[in-house]
This record gives C-alpha cells, structure tokens and sequence, in this order.
C-alpha cells in the first residue's frame, strides 16, 4: 500500500469559529527554524467570547495552531515534535474560559510534484506530492515552495486523529504520484 497523505485543515462547517487576538506576528506559518527557537516558550493571546465561539481543534489564522489534545497525538509520531504554547484567555472579565494550543514546528519539504498546478498569480490551484521526495517516516510536513501554508499529515496520523473525534478540522486527501 502506497503512502497516504491528507491536508490538516479548520472545518469550512464551523459558522463562528474562535477568532485568536493580541498574537504577535513574529507568530506567522513561514517561520524558519532559528526564528522558532528564537520565540517565547509561552505567550498569551485572548479572543473575543461575545460571539460565542465553536474551539476548533486546529486553527489556521493568525497562524496555524493545534489544540493540546492534537499535539499530544502529533507527539506520538515525532517524540521530537517542537511547539510553542499559546494560552488564549477571553477578552471579557465575566468570561474565564481559556483554551491551551500549541504552535507547532513544522519542517518544510519540498516535494512538489511536477504536475502540481498553479494560477498566474502562483496561488495553487491543485496540489500533487512527489512520493519520492517525502522521507520516510515523514508523519506531519508543510509544503515548501507554495504561497500558501498547507499542513499535511501522513494516513497513520491522521487516522489517530480522527479515534479522537476532534472539532472542527478537515482532512482532505492529497494526490501523491
């Protein structure tokens, strides 16, 4: 059986999904390895309760953030894995909900297939993995050499995952030639 590979996304269902406020931008998904090991090991963040959000277990904006129970999973398939705490607070008084995500490192990989297509503007328009540029053993990646910041996770990770019954997140299959 060939490897499979999905895409690590927030729903498109969620109709008011938390909306992260105060994180710094050094927080932004194109972050190179000395920028990470260069950031606070914790910071604070707030959102905004009055709308009253669905927590989502994977966030892609400001920056792409994995709930605590997912990163703990993503710990299973890389003791290695290196992230950055980021406490979310409510911005309201009377509110004391918090939340705990992580902002992962992940390594960029650049195994962009050929047939891979991109619009004039080099936005992507379909995304094709080469199969024989991916490591082995490779569990979780971001596509280097795309505008955007598309997380992929390999079949037994994102089947763990979903033994979970996470919120909020989609897994999209890849094509891998």
């Amino acid at each position: 059986m060939e490897n499979q590979y999905f895409r690590l996304c927030i729903s498109d269902k969620l109709r008011h999904p938390l909306e992260v406020l105060g994180l710094s931008s050094q927080y932004r998904n194109s972050i190179k390895k000395e920028d990470f090991d260069a950031l606070d090991g914790a910071v604070v963040a707030y959102f905004s309760s009055e709308s009253h959000p669905e927590i989502s277990d994977v966030m892609e904006a400001p920056a792409f953030l994995l709930s605590d129970q997912l990163k703990h999973i993503f710990g299973l398939y890389e003791p290695q894995f290196q992230g950055k705490i980021i406490q979310l607070f409510a911005g309201e008084p009377e509110c004391k909900d918090n939340y705990l995500y992580w902002f992962p490192y992940l390594p960029a990989i650049s195994c962009l297939h050929p047939a891979a297509e991109k619009y004039p503007n080099g936005m992507l328009k379909k995304l094709v993995l080469d199969k024989t540029e991916i490591p082995l053993q490779s569990h979780y990646f971001k596509v280097a050499g795309i505008l955007e910041h598309r997380v992929i996770v390999s079949l037994p990770l994102a089947e763990s995952i979903l033994r979970r019954c996470p919120y909020g997140i989609d897994l999209q299959p890849v094509e891998v030639r």
